[in-house]
């Protein structure tokens, strides 16, 4: 007896199969397929002979014994030939308005609807109660509609304030579908032959396949990280709207979207053998939240910082060891530091740049000149001649004939009137008292020292924590994250490097943590920390 296959290597070979002589078109096949089986319909925007509708009959082939439709929609479109023809028997023998519905949309498992936007006003209305309810009003009765996919397309989006709003609402996934780029995939595809049927029986969903798997899908699990990272694209957007012009393409996302988003979603999780939904899984909104193709580049930036800076923030919460950190480091600071006030003397500062020489009548050329710029000051150096200038004390006029040396300390300087001149005399700068503010170290009490201990312990023990979550996460979320069937694996790096980002911050609180433990168990007394003048 054969081992029974996942769910996952199931829809993997079904995929392949479906992909069989298809060239460039893997990203449609598989959102069409997670579509159908979430219950959703897909729109594909692209000019003809671009292969949308070998989508459909490719995706036709998944299902067991499943009915298809196709229709090419024009203005001249009637709801006969979509929901077929009215019973004339019926309408003649029994006096009931009823349509023969066996071949056409109402009896059909996945549905191809080209030119959508050309269908009719009352070809519109029954095809929302379709969509939203799986029901077709049948004259009296309500028929159970079995569409699993309505696959519909155009080279155009709808015209706007024309109706086609709700209609173009209920089509959850749009993609918008290219031609081939690759040389050798064109060739391939231009020499083909004929598709046949590429899926075997044992491959293909049932009915009854489907039904189980719908009830499972319901219990998917919804976690804490990917509702916050939803929110914040919900956010994003919202900004984003309020930064557009009047006539620019604004996001909406009604609720009822968003629920069947969230299905999307869960019906991801199943089909790749999980119980909960993850952050990979959240890559497929892009295709979900558009309206117009040039939104999804947004869409992209939203999703990639969403996951990149919120996807393990909510459950890897940083907030509470920075913030026993900074209290620890406030606490610290306090306790092993003092001030104390010393009196001292300055230089006395005259209009903000000028020291005053004291001459005292001593006898020197142009004693008017008392003042010199504290720039000039602070430059002079030992048994170095530079020609200052002395300045009169309202600062006007200048004397340019004064050389100095260095000064023996911070209130004096050494002057001659001239070049030629070879005695330096030494003469005080005007000084004034002030208070210093000095801060110097003392060491902690010992029992606030072992207070401490305690708290760089808890903070420790937190981050411990915190790095054995963040493995938990590599063993789960990065297991799988490089094979979801759904989403281009290269994502990932997006995931992965968010969570790395996170280990890093927490190592650094783990050595900034330890760092404040070594300073306050080594303090050096009486270290001075640092001088302010108080006036």
């Amino acid at each position: 007896m054969s081992k029974k296959v996942s769910i996952k290597t199931r829809i993997e070979r079904l995929l392949v199969a479906l992909n069989q002589g298809v060239y460039e078109k893997e990203d449609i096949i598989r959102l069409s397929l997670l579509s159908a089986i979430a219950g959703e319909s897909i729109f594909l925007l692209g000019a003809p002979g671009t292969a949308k509708s070998l989508v459909a009959r490719r995706l036709k082939m998944a299902f067991a014994d499943a009915k298809g439709f196709d229709y090419l929609m024009s203005r001249f479109s009637t709801p006969d030939e979509l929901f077929g023809p009215v019973s004339i028997s019926k309408l003649k023998n029994e006096d009931k308005y009823e349509r023969v519905v066996a071949r056409y949309l109402p009896d059909s498992e996945v549905v191809f609807l080209d030119e959508i936007w050309k269908a009719s006003p009352a070809i519109q209305n029954t095809l929302l109660t379709i969509l939203n309810e799986k029901v077709f009003r049948n004259g009296e009765q309500e028929v159970q509609v079995p569409m699993k996919a309505l696959i519909a397309a155009s080279n155009e989006l709808p015209a706007e304030n024309e109706g086609l709003e709700a209609l173009y609402d209920r089509f959850l996934v749009r993609y918008e579908v290219k031609s081939i780029v690759e040389k050798s995939n064109f060739e391939a595809m231009i020499t083909m032959k004929p598709a046949e049927n590429t899926v075997a029986e044992g491959l293909k969903i049932s009915g009854e396949d489907y039904a189980l798997w719908q009830v499972a899908i319901a219990d998917i699990t919804m976690p804490d990280n990917v509702l916050n990272v939803i929110n914040v694209i919900r956010n994003y957007m919202s900004g984003y709207n309020e930064n557009q012009t009047d006539d620019a393409p604004k996001f909406y996302v009604s609720d009822r979207r968003w629920h069947k988003i969230v299905n999307l979603l869960r019906t991801s999780a199943f089909l790749n053998d999980r119980s909960t939904v993850d952050l990979m899984d959240c890559f497929l909104i892009q295709n979900c939240v558009w309206d117009k193709p040039e939104q999804q580049t947004a869409v992209a930036s939203f999703l990639k910082e969403a996951i990149q800076k919120h996807g393990y923030t909510l459950i890897l919460d940083l907030k509470t060891v920075k913030k026993q950190i900074d209290e620890l480091t406030a606490d610290v600071k306090k306790e092993t530091s003092y001030v104390k006030e010393e009196k001292g003397v300055r230089n006395k500062l005259i209009d903000g740049k000028y020291y005053e020489i004291i001459f005292g009548n001593q006898n020197i050329r142009d004693e008017s000149y008392t003042l010199i710029l504290k720039n000039d000051f602070n430059k002079l150096k030992q048994n170095t001649e530079i020609a200052i200038k002395r300045y009169l004390n309202n600062g006007n006029h200048n004397h340019y004939d004064t050389y100095a040396k260095a000064h023996k300390h911070n209130t004096a300087i050494l002057l001659k009137d001239n070049y030629h001149s070879h005695d330096y005399r030494m003469f005080e700068i005007a000084t004034e008292e002030h208070t210093n503010q000095i801060t110097l170290t003392k060491k902690p009490h010992t029992a606030v020292a072992k207070e401490w201990d305690k708290t760089v312990a808890k903070i420790l023990t937190y981050t411990n924590d915190l790095k054995a979550q963040i493995q938990h996460y590599r063993n789960t979320d990065l297991k799988h994250v490089r094979t979801n069937l759904f989403v281009d694996a290269q994502l990932a790096d997006i995931v992965e490097s968010h969570l790395f980002e996170i280990q890093k911050n927490i190592e650094k609180l783990e050595i900034d943590t330890k760092q404040i433990q070594h300073d306050y168990q080594n303090v050096e007394p009486d270290k001075q920390l640092e001088i302010k003048q108080l006036n």
